[in-house]
């Protein structure tokens, strides 16, 4: 038998984590090799799994060092696994830089199109054109999104070796781990807790949000759960205000339920200036509804048409201070209670990820 020799961008990231203990307990021999900025750390704490290696990166070198430093590493875990082997790649830059350097059977996951991001329009369609070319070549593609396949292949015929692998609960979740939901549709909810849960970023959006609770809404609170992208965004402005409170870094899955146990709403108005956050269908979708809370989300977005579609939040303009104060005010208990109870009605084997079709195609290619 093979093995799966994986190399992850981000190790600690707990899509990764996630996807990993799926195929290791299945059985499937596995060696892993990860990168490490930092971030999500209380994650790699008592892991199911050996790593192989994890290699510490550099945030804050430029972007040439940076792909130049991926490739020597990434060229070293090629030749010491170049024979019987299938690599699982996550992300687009370490796909791209493997397949560069010669990686021939490989499975590709996709979580973000990288593409999206670079504002030059020729380099970003020879990105999107390689990105395609990475999907055909690969004996296995996982996109985390709908949104993603559209954007890539439109109405073209799409590529046979697709798996659409949204990025649900990890199966560490059960319905014995459920928050309780008391239903009481008489509650004046006159202290609304809102929070954020994640990578803290998006100042356009959600440091704006934040800011809008603290200066127009003392009555109620914002809470941030998770590192900071860069420090800059928790500014003496948003740390004046006491009704914002900032609770660090905490472990995936193991601290979710608590998280969500102590905010009413969920927001996840990420910054749509980014081509990729318009088509990407983030886990906070399922962690809201597994948890019973309320979503706000950007308008304009694949996750809008989502949580339109399910009845499960709102979507609003996070860019525009006025748009966020009057959804505020209109905020209801029945309103939030209605959603609450469309949120009882979604089963939860439709918020856990089933990798049974993954690791079958995976076996199929042992």
């Amino acid at each position: 038998m093979k093995n799966i020799v994986f190399i992850a961008l981000q190790l600690s990231q707990p899509r990764c984590i996630k996807r990993i203990t799926a195929i290791y307990s299945a059985g499937i021999p596995i060696k892993i090799y990860g990168f490490d900025s930092g971030l999500y750390n209380e994650n790699l704490k008592d892991l199911p799994f050996p790593i192989e290696r994890l290699i510490k990166r550099d945030k804050n070198i430029s972007r040439i060092k940076k792909i130049i430093s991926f490739a020597k590493s990434i060229h070293q875990i090629l030749h010491e696994n170049n024979r019987n082997c299938i690599f699982y790649l996550f992300g687009f830059e370490i796909t791209a830089i493997a397949k560069i350097l010669g990686c021939k059977n490989y499975i590709y996951e996709e979580a973000d199109i990288s593409a999206t991001r670079i504002k030059n329009p020729i380099i970003r369609q020879l990105l999107i054109f390689y990105d395609k070319f990475l999907y055909r070549k690969a004996q296995l593609v996982i996109s985390t999104s709908e949104g993603f396949i559209k954007y890539l292949f439109g109405n073209k015929e799409v590529p046979k070796n697709i798996i659409l692998q949204p990025n649900k609960l990890n199966t560490y979740f059960t319905e014995n781990i459920r928050k309780a939901v008391i239903l009481n549709y008489n509650s004046t909810y006159s202290k609304i807790k809102f929070g954020f849960v994640g990578l803290i970023r998006y100042p356009n959006t959600i440091i704006r949000f934040a800011k809008i609770i603290g200066k127009k809404f003392p009555e109620h609170e914002f809470h941030f759960y998770g590192d900071t992208e860069k420090q800059e965004y928790i500014d003496n402005e948003l740390l004046s205000y006491k009704n914002i409170f900032f609770h660090g870094h905490f472990k995936n899955p193991q601290d979710l339920l608590s998280i969500y146990n102590s905010i009413d709403i969920n927001v996840v108005c990420y910054d749509t200036k980014s081509e990729n956050v318009k088509i990407a269908e983030p886990n906070k979708l399922y962690e809201s509804v597994y948890f019973y809370t309320p979503i706000v989300v950007s308008k304009g977005t694949f996750l809008a048409e989502k949580v339109k579609s399910m009845d499960i939040g709102f979507e609003i303009d996070c860019s525009e201070n006025q748009e966020i104060y009057n959804f505020i005010k209109q905020l209801t208990a029945e309103k939030l209670q209605s959603i609450i109870t469309n949120m009882t009605k979604i089963h939860i084997k439709d918020l856990i990820d089933d990798p049974t079709k993954l690791i079958n195609n995976i076996k199929e290619k042992m």
